[in-house]
């Protein structure tokens, strides 16, 4: 497995997935991971990610990017050349004497190193990445909205976007086989690639792991997320700005916490509301989902599927969506969710969560029954196996 970053600890989406594929397929398989490592805490991370496969390579990045066989770097879209360092292409090469059956690439981003790797190298994409660019620009104040630390134009976000696409969709078709998290996300793939083959391996959950939360007499509504991502990042901002008067107008007692890593400013400044907590890098989210009744999924942009949604049904909490932040899961409305997307219907579906106890403790015992039967984490990557497996035997790898 080649990643472009440290897959633990599975504090967000991304790593969470990454994380619980290592230990489902490190009990099973001799597993090599390869990362790249860019503070020393990440560095030091290779003993605890060790515990769970046989060898743990992490790579310092450099924080500059070297392409020697691609002297125009202006044709590749930033995040890629990002990734490209003579550090990994050292180490990839150091590696060929040893024989592997097989190789997963995280990302579109690690997927120049293709020809490094085995015949048998599958592309493991957790987005469509050009599609979220293309929400970037789009957004209306995009000149002055910080993504990724940086304040950028419309046409700045528009070429990242053609540029992504366009390598997209050349190295889409050096893989035999692509895996994507949603349906939506392998129909585009499909129209934009005709060779080879992608298919759907849904997000999930550890249902074993994962007891439901007892029901209390709370009324604080959570919002939880990686909160440097930036459809997060306007998500809380959205709620609190757009939905929470319609709530406090019908009930000022309700409380809203926000939960997740690295929450900017723009986040934290909502805390100015006495009514309103944010818990950067909690040590635990069961026990801050514990203190509440309910979970929001306020999306308007991003891709893939949704983890957070997966989590809260988990632990038993129903949860509110908009139609984005629910895409791509099996979700039926008004059995295992609420779906709004207009700011004062979600709010009103929010009161209803918590003033309808019979609503509540449907949408609880709905949700943890569909995460069991569809969404448990073990059944999921069973698939994943076998179609590794077979395309193993197929390429005589």
């Amino acid at each position: 497995m080649l990643s472009p970053y440290a897959p633990y600890p599975p504090n967000s989406g991304g790593r969470i997935r990454q994380w619980e594929l290592i230990r489902y397929l490190g009990r099973r398989h001799n597993l090599t991971v390869v990362y790249n490592a860019f503070t020393e805490e990440e560095y030091a991370m290779q003993d605890s990610i060790e515990r769970y496969c046989a060898r743990v390579v992490a790579v310092k990045h450099p924080q500059k990017y070297f392409i020697p066989d691609l002297p125009d770097l202006k044709k590749l879209p930033w995040p890629i050349r990002m990734f490209r360092t003579t550090e990994i292409l050292q180490k990839l090469e150091e590696m060929q004497s040893i024989s592997f059956d097989a190789a997963i690439i995280e990302y579109i981003f690690m997927s120049h190193y293709y020809d490094l790797l085995p015949s048998c190298t599958v592309l493991h994409e957790h987005n469509i990445e050009s599609d979220i660019f293309r929400q970037y620009a789009d957004i209306p104040d995009i000149h002055n909205t910080k993504i990724f630390g940086l304040k950028k134009d419309r046409a700045f976000w528009k070429a990242t976007r053609m540029l992504m696409a366009e390598y997209e969709n050349k190295m889409w078709r050096s893989f035999p086989l692509r895996i994507t998290v949603s349906e939506k996300d392998k129909q585009e793939m499909d129209n934009r690639c005709t060779c080879g083959r992608t298919i759907v391996i849904e997000n999930g959950v550890n249902t074993h792991a994962v007891n439901v939360i007892q029901k209390g007499t709370s009324r604080k509504i959570l919002f939880m997320g990686t909160m440097d991502y930036y459809p997060n990042t306007d998500a809380a901002v959205y709620f609190v700005r757009s939905i929470m008067p319609f709530i406090w107008r019908e009930n000022p007692s309700i409380t809203v916490c926000i939960a997740g890593l690295k929450p900017p400013r723009s986040v934290m400044d909502l805390a100015s509301d006495s009514r309103v907590e944010v818990v950067a890098n909690p040590g635990s989210m069961r026990e801050v989902a514990s203190q509440c009744c309910l979970t929001v999924v306020p999306l308007r942009l991003g891709g893939g599927t949704r983890l957070k949604i997966l989590d809260s049904m988990a632990m038993g909490l129903p949860v509110v969506s908009t139609n984005i932040g629910c895409e791509g899961l099996s979700v039926t409305e008004g059995k295992d969710i609420l779906i709004r997307d207009n700011p004062e219907l979600f709010a009103d579906a929010v009161l209803q969560v918590i003033h309808d106890r019979v609503l509540a403790e449907s949408l609880r015992t709905n949700g943890r029954r569909l995460v069991e039967e569809r969404y448990d984490w073990a059944m999921i990557f069973g698939q994943l196996e076998q179609e590794l497996l077979q395309l193993v035997k197929k390429t005589g790898a």
